[in-house]
């Protein structure tokens, strides 16, 4: 499902629209395909799946096509949503990590004012540089990892590492002028900080 919250600070004097975006087709193949990750897949579905009766796929013949479809819906929806956002900022929340459909966020933030990205899916923390999606800050949330995390959180050892941390959390001071973000790791340190202005 995707939708949107306006949140209003009104003792600080700005709003903020989030956008729940659904990326979970990027983990719906064929139903052979990729038995560990596909979400449509026959390795962990029982043959009468169904997912109907909340809206979702009928059956695991339908279920990729399902998935594609709502993620087509919502490449129209988002920037609509965004074009008719009064709110000082614009963010968006959603499953899978930056980079993943790099084309699209950055026609979000440069055409129609993304200001963030907020995702998951990989089990670190990554505080991406704006310059890697055309001037879009994006953080992948996954941190928190438990025991499945990428890899050791060895500082010493960071050979499997895709961000600056594999167990840890970010910290989000909002104002109506700056969003900063410090990205902060399991024992307490500060280790890597972000400033985002209102696109």
């Amino acid at each position: 499902a995707y939708y949107s919250v306006h949140v209003d600070f009104e003792d600080a004097g700005f709003g903020m629209d989030i956008f729940m975006v659904d990326s979970n087709a990027m983990d719906a193949s064929d139903l052979n395909e990729d038995p560990e990750h596909n979400i449509c897949g026959a390795a962990h579905n029982h043959a009468g799946a169904t997912c109907a009766s909340q809206g979702g796929p009928r059956d695991l013949g339908s279920c990729k096509q399902w998935f594609w479809d709502m993620w087509a819906k919502q490449q129209q929806w988002l920037p609509e949503q965004l074009d008719a956002s009064k709110a000082d900022w614009q963010v968006a929340v959603t499953h899978f990590p930056c980079g993943h459909q790099k084309s699209f966020w950055v026609g979000m933030h440069e055409a129609h004012g993304l200001d963030l990205l907020v995702t998951g899916h990989r089990h670190n923390q990554e505080l991406w540089s704006p310059n890697r999606l055309g001037g879009l800050t994006c953080f992948v949330t996954g941190g928190g990892g438990g025991i499945s995390s990428e890899a050791t959180p060895n500082v010493h050892n960071k050979r499997d590492w895709y961000g600056e941390a594999q167990y840890g959390f970010y910290d989000l001071t909002v104002t109506k002028e700056t969003l900063e973000i410090t990205s902060i790791n399991w024992d307490g340190y500060e280790i890597k900080t972000a400033t985002v202005h209102p696109n």
